[in-house]
Parts: structure tokens; C-alpha cells; sequence
């Protein structure tokens, strides 16, 4: 009941904003002003996105600083040969984004109890 009531307190105030500003958005889509506001914030959207993956992705891939050490064992060369493989079946296979996330959990999984891989 705990996990429950935070789960819903948390996502309760998200949903109501973005129900609320979906009403305006169909009231006002075609309104100019809003027009050119939400032109404005495309790049800004993009941009703050593009910051959160670069600060991620240095926090996470290269957590020591960046050297060319991380570009050399098997890890990388696993990991390199997953991103091929799941790329492959995402874009020419056409295999759905969900079962390609879920696939590539179980590969991690499996590779961090079997092969016991240093994080």
C-alpha cells in the first residue's frame, strides 16, 4: 500500500500537468504566438535532452575520465558486437523497440552472472 501511495503521489502531479496542457494545446494549436513559441522550443527541448545523454553517458561509460584504456578488452568488444547485433535486428529486421530493450536486459544479465565482467 506504501510503494503504491508514492507511486501514485509521484506520477499524480505529472499526469495533471500534461492533461492540463494538452487543453491548451488544443485550444491554442493554431494561434500564431504559440506557434512560434513552440517553434522556439523544439531546439531547447533538443538541446537539454542532448545534455542529459552526454552527462549520462560520461558518468556512466567513462567514470574515471576518458582514456583510450576503455577501448580495449573483451567488455568493449562485447558490448560492441550487442550494439551490432541489436542495431541490426532493430533497423533491418524491423524487431520492436520493446522486445530489443527486453532482450538486451536478458543479455546483461546473463553476461554479468556468466561471464562475471567487471562493471
Amino acid at each position: 500500500l506504501g510503494s503504491f501511495t508514492a507511486t501514485f503521489a509521484v506520477v499524480l502531479p505529472s499526469f495533471i500537468i500534461v492533461l492540463s496542457i494538452c487543453k491548451v494545446y488544443d485550444k491554442f494549436k493554431n494561434h500564431y504566438l504559440f506557434k512560434g513559441v513552440m517553434t522556439g522550443l523544439k531546439p531547447a527541448a533538443i538541446g537539454l535532452i542532448g545534455a542529459a545523454v552526454y552527462k549520462i553517458g560520461m558518468t556512466v561509460f567513462f567514470p574515471n575520465g576518458f582514456t583510450t584504456t576503455v577501448f580495449t578488452g573483451a567488455p568493449f568488444y562485447i558490448s560492441l558486437v550487442l550494439f551490432a547485433v541489436m542495431a541490426f535486428l532493430t533497423f533491418k529486421v524491423k524487431l520492436h523497440p520493446i522486445i530489443i530493450i527486453c532482450v538486451s536486459a536478458a543479455v546483461g544479465i546473463a553476461a554479468g552472472y556468466l561471464l562475471q565482467l567487471p562493471v
